[in-house]
C-alpha cells in the first residue's frame, strides 16, 4: 500500500527510510510499499492509503518514481486532501466512483508542484530559504538584496523570472501557511498569531488571510477545531 499524508502541523517527527523530518504545516509524505516509516507525536495530519491492484504489486511510472517521500509546501493542497477524504468516507456510489479520479488528480498536482517546479538560481533559492526561516521578522527587498548579493532591482527581476511572482507575494504565502498551522493547533489570539507570523497588524493579517483562503482566520479556526 502507498501512504499519502498532509500534515496540519505539530511538534512531532517523522522517520522515512533513514531520514528524519520535523513536522511542519503543509508538509507532505508519499511512502511507497516496503519503505520504513515511523513517527513521534504530537501532530495532526490527513492520511490516505491506496494501491494499484494486487497487494504484492508495486506500481512504477515516471510520475510516482519522481515524487519524493517527504517535502514541504505552503499548504495549497490541503483542500485536495480534504476532498479525497470526503469521498473515501461517503457511502454514496458517486463518491466511491469519484474517489479514484480525485486521488489521481491529487497525485498529478503533487507531481506538478514538486517535480515540474523550475530550477531556481542560487540567489532566488537563498532568498526563499531566508524567508522560510525568518518569516516572523520584517523582511524587505533591501534585506533580500543582501542575501542574494545583487541590487534590489536585480533581485526583484531574478525572483520574478524564476518564480513568476514577487518576493512579497511569496513571503505572504509563507506567512499565511504558518498562520494556518497556528490557528489549527494553538490557542494564541489572532493578534499574537499576526505578530508571530510577521504581519504588520491584526487587521492586515485578517484581510490577507481572507483573500488567500476565502474565509476569515476566526472562521478557519472554528472549521478546523470541528474536525477533531
Amino acid at each position: 500500500m502507498y501512504e499519502l499524508g498532509f500534515y496540519l502541523g505539530g511538534d512531532g517527527e517523522i522517520i522515512i527510510g533513514e531520514k528524519r523530518h520535523k513536522v511542519q504545516f503543509g508538509d507532505i509524505r508519499f511512502v511507497p510499499p516496503g519503505v520504513f516509516l515511523c513517527s513521534t507525536p504530537a501532530y495532526h495530519c490527513y492520511t490516505v492509503t491506496f494501491d494499484f491492484g494486487e497487494s504484492d504489486t508495486i506500481y512504477k511510472n515516471q510520475v510516482l518514481d519522481r515524487i519524493p517521500t517527504y517535502f514541504s509546501t505552503t499548504g495549497e493542497l490541503r483542500k485536495n486532501f480534504e476532498e479525497v477524504i470526503r469521498c473515501i468516507k461517503t457511502n454514496e456510489m458517486t463518491g466511491k466512483i469519484r474517489q479514484g479520479a480525485i486521488l489521481m488528480e491529487l497525485l498529478a498536482s503533487i507531481f506538478e508542484l514538486f517535480c515540474l517546479e523550475k530550477q531556481y538560481c542560487d540567489a532566488v533559492r537563498h532568498c526563499i530559504a531566508y524567508m522560510e526561516e525568518h518569516y516572523g521578522e520584517p523582511i524587505t527587498l533591501k534585506t533580500l538584496s543582501r542575501i542574494s548579493g545583487y541590487s534590489e532591482i536585480h533581485t526583484l527581476r531574478l525572483f520574478r523570472h524564476d518564480t513568476g511572482r514577487t518576493p512579497h507575494q511569496w513571503l505572504t504565502d509563507i506567512r499565511i501557511g504558518r498562520a494556518r498551522e497556528q490557528l489549527t493547533l494553538g490557542d494564541n489570539t489572532l493578534e499574537e498569531i499576526a505578530a508571530r507570523c510577521g504581519f504588520s497588524s491584526d487587521s492586515h493579517f485578517k484581510v490577507l488571510f481572507k483573500k488567500a483562503v476565502g474565509i476569515t482566520p476566526g472562521t478557519y479556526r472554528k472549521s478546523t477545531v470541528n474536525q477533531y
